[in-house]
């Protein structure tokens, strides 16, 4: 199923209930759909206090499909319908404690949950209710077009938040044939240090996902 199909499906599920207008595809589904590329699944941004959990479970009584697994920590559940991984989170806010890449979170406005993401070209939305495109950064469509890897937010800042991000900003390199941004690179030569703190299955994980990727 593809990206139109899937949310012609999922407006009419959410048509005259509390999530109808709250809920956007986020990420990677988005950038690829721009892209034309094929995407492995799909995360959705749900502008409603535990919206995540809440809309992944109305979902599951709607189609009748497995329940999901949900993380109320973070505020996120995965739903699987028709072999598609949805995962659906509320919008949110981060608070990084030092020596933690696990954030505490709270619910958030949409523009707030949009800054807190890693890079602009995974922060274009596409509204599940109306099918509109959104580009809340004004850098996500341009950055696609030019190539370019650019931290959302200070990327020194970023880096030391979550080091994980580092990695991904090479795996993205990797799979899209992007260049990363100057600033980025250079807090990345800097933050690499930080790549130590991260769990052995983290980094093990991380690094086999850059090592699997097939530039275009």
């Amino acid at each position: 199923m593809n990206i139109r199909e899937l949310r012609i499906i999922l407006a009419e599920a959410i048509e005259g209930t509390e999530f109808s207008g709250k809920v956007y595809f986020v990420g990677g589904a988005v950038r690829d759909f721009m892209m034309q590329r094929p995407t492995p699944d799909y995360d959705f941004a749900v502008e409603v206090p535990d919206g995540g959990i809440r809309l992944a479970s109305f979902l599951q009584e709607k189609f009748g499909t497995p329940p999901p697994v949900t993380h109320p920590q973070f505020g996120t559940a995965v739903l699987q319908y028709l072999g598609d991984s949805l995962e659906f989170v509320m919008t949110r806010k981060e608070e990084y404690l030092p020596g933690n890449r696990n954030p505490k979170v709270s619910f958030a406005s949409l523009d707030e949950d949009i800054m807190r993401r890693d890079f602009t070209i995974n922060t274009l939305l596409l509204s599940v209710s109306g099918g509109s495109l959104q580009d809340p950064t004004r850098r996500g469509l341009k950055d696609i077009m030019d190539k370019l890897i650019r931290c959302t937010s200070d990327p020194y800042r970023s880096f030391s938040e979550d080091p994980v991000r580092m990695l991904r900003a090479i795996r993205f390199a990797c799979l899209l044939g992007f260049q990363i941004d100057e600033r980025c690179w250079e807090a990345i030569q800097e933050k690499a240090p930080l790549v130590k703190n991260l769990s052995g299955s983290r980094l093990e994980a991380e690094l086999s996902k850059i090592m699997l990727c097939v530039p275009p």
